[in-house]
């Protein structure tokens, strides 16, 4: 994957957690919507990311190992930002 590529699939993992902790339902379009991709590149990366086990591209949910990477993800910026508050 591209520099790119990497940092819009980190930010579709997180956008994932953050639509599960809003209760709010995911959806490719909805993905669209909040990244400002087009479709093609989001059903890619939900393919792609399918493939590594970090989510269920049929459902548009994150997988057990994708949470889990999620979470931990969430949890260091959430410490970055502390540390530099500082």
């Amino acid at each position: 994957m591209h520099e790119d590529e990497e940092k819009l699939a980190w930010r579709l993992l997180e956008t994932l957690y953050e639509l599960g902790r809003g209760d709010i339902p995911a959806t490719p379009e909805r993905l669209c919507t909040w990244l400002d991709v087009p479709d093609t590149r989001v059903q890619a990366l939900l393919e792609r990311l399918d493939a590594q086990g970090l989510v269920d591209r049929d459902r548009c949910r994150l997988s057990m190992k994708g949470l889990v990477l999620a979470v931990s993800m969430h949890g260091a910026q959430k410490l970055a930002r502390q540390s530099t508050a500082a």
